[in-house]
């Protein structure tokens, strides 16, 4: 967002003038703040060491209500800790907050010419359980809540005086989403290609992993799930590599030339940007089009730009993907199918024209996530990256400015405002990094037409 959140919701809530916190206030510059304004933001509080910040707080005639703005749909009852520990930290400085309001984004809203932030945003008084579902009454929550705030900080200080404690893994590192600092206290580099730890969805491996047991092949069949692709595993384990080769050949003959390799580079935004756009809808800036013909020639196309490029990114990728074959993507589901989705919700006049190339694509990812090929080298993950090293030894992300979607996203963002000649190095860049996803989905499939003729030969 190039207007900074405050200035919407301070339009929301009516505020113009208003006092604001920054890093480092004391206790006695905040308290000052407050005194001579009815609002202020970012206020900063300390006690005994612990430092905390309250967004917005509003002067009544009790004491203070406390709001709390969040960038997402459903706040989370959790986040009411924060708020109760705020809450007590305030009191120790002589500042009573009577009651709490939140505000998020409505989920439902489409924007028209300009941003209507009452439609926009909510401001409420409940958080949301894990359905989404409203719960209690922010500041009925709080008061059921018993914090001993002095112990916690007393006990969050011996923490900080402790030597680091050993990483152990255990099934929460894991468990939903891996932990972010998995890599920091695991280093997996000088594990066998079909260690254990990379056998996915089973129960069994961290236990059996510190019983000794390295590899796949040496498990205990009866300490297998037996899901399809733990079976894949354990047959690379035993051979290096594993193809099924009856589920394979039906979901290749499916494939029609001319065959084109898609992916697109997109931000996303909280807050709508332009006209029929709901909030974190994503704005498509890149596409990388290969096209194989069935005599082998490839040729490639390339969409880069800023700004509302919607209607100039379907109009380019309209006269580029042919009007017929079949149309390979890597995870099109929730990616590249469902961007072209949206887009015909927001441009309803191409929908006929962007469906019929939906409708064409086939998701290159499936032959690897349901277990259908598995090579030891893939190592748990079957992401591009990852596929990329099994079927080519020269072709690697690894000379690349940019090499990984997060990158080019960042680098998209300072287009704007980089030099001249800085925009032609970051749009050359971003576009090199995307037709190598696209020319990597080519190396991959014809990896896969090769594998087949190979096993093929074997089976004759």
């Amino acid at each position: 967002m190039d207007v900074p959140y405050s200035e919407y919701y301070c339009k929301l809530l009516g505020i113009n003038e208003y006092g604001t916190g920054k890093t480092g206030d004391t206790n006695e510059k905040t308290l000052c703040l407050l005194k001579n304004n009815s609002y202020v933001l970012n206020a900063r509080f300390e006690y005994k060491g612990c430092r905390t910040k309250v967004p917005v707080l509003i002067k009544q005639e009790d004491g203070y209500c406390a709001i709390y703005p969040f960038l997402s749909s459903y706040p989370k009852e959790f986040e009411a800790q924060r708020m109760k520990i705020n809450q007590m930290i305030c009191e120790k400085n002589g500042i009573l907050i009577v009651k709490h309001k939140i505000i998020y984004l409505n989920k439902d809203y489409v924007r028209k010419e300009d941003l209507d932030v009452n439609q926009c945003l909510i401001l409420g008084d409940r958080f949301f359980n894990r359905r989404n579902n409203p719960g209690k009454n922010i500041d009925e929550l709080l008061n059921q809540m018993e914090v001993d705030l002095d112990d916690l900080i007393e006990k969050v200080n011996d923490l900080f005086l402790q030597a680091q404690p050993e990483a152990i893994r255990t099934k929460k590192c894991t468990t939903g989403r891996r932990c972010r600092f998995y890599d920091f206290c695991f280093d997996e580099s000088q594990e066998p290609d079909d260690s254990i730890l990379f056998l996915t969805t089973s129960g069994h491996k961290l236990d059996l992993y510190e019983e000794g047991i390295q590899r796949i092949k040496d498990i205990k069949i009866d300490k297998i799930e037996g899901f399809r692709l733990q079976y894949s595993q354990y047959m690379a384990s035993l051979y290096g590599r594993f193809l099924d080769l009856g589920a394979i050949i039906p979901w290749i003959s499916k494939i029609q030339y001319p065959v084109s390799y898609l992916d697109f580079e997109w931000d996303t935004f909280a807050l709508p940007p332009y006209k029929n756009m709901k909030p974190f809808d994503v704005l498509c800036f890149q596409y990388s089009l290969h096209v194989e013909n069935k005599d082998g020639q490839l040729s490639h196309h390339d969409f880069f730009s800023t700004g509302d490029c919607r209607k100039k990114f379907i109009d380019s990728l309209i006269d580029n993907v042919p009007k017929e074959g079949t149309i390979l993507v890597y995870n099109m589901e929730g990616a590249e199918k469902l961007r072209l989705k949206q887009l015909a919700f927001q441009f309803p006049e191409y929908k006929e024209e962007l469906e019929s190339i939906w409708n064409r694509m086939m998701d290159l990812s499936k032959p690897f996530e349901l277990g259908i090929f598995y090579d030891n080298k893939m190592r748990g993950h079957y992401s591009l990256k990852n596929l990329l090293p099994v079927f080519s030894d020269d072709i690697s992300y690894s000379n690349l400015e940019i090499q990984n979607g997060m990158n080019a996203v960042f680098a998209y963002r300072t287009y704007n405002q980089a030099t001249m000649q800085q925009k032609q190095f970051i749009s050359g860049e971003i576009r090199r990094y995307c037709a190598m996803d696209t020319y990597a989905e080519y190396i991959v499939y014809h990896g896969l037409l090769k594998t087949i003729k190979e096993e093929t030969c074997q089976t004759l």
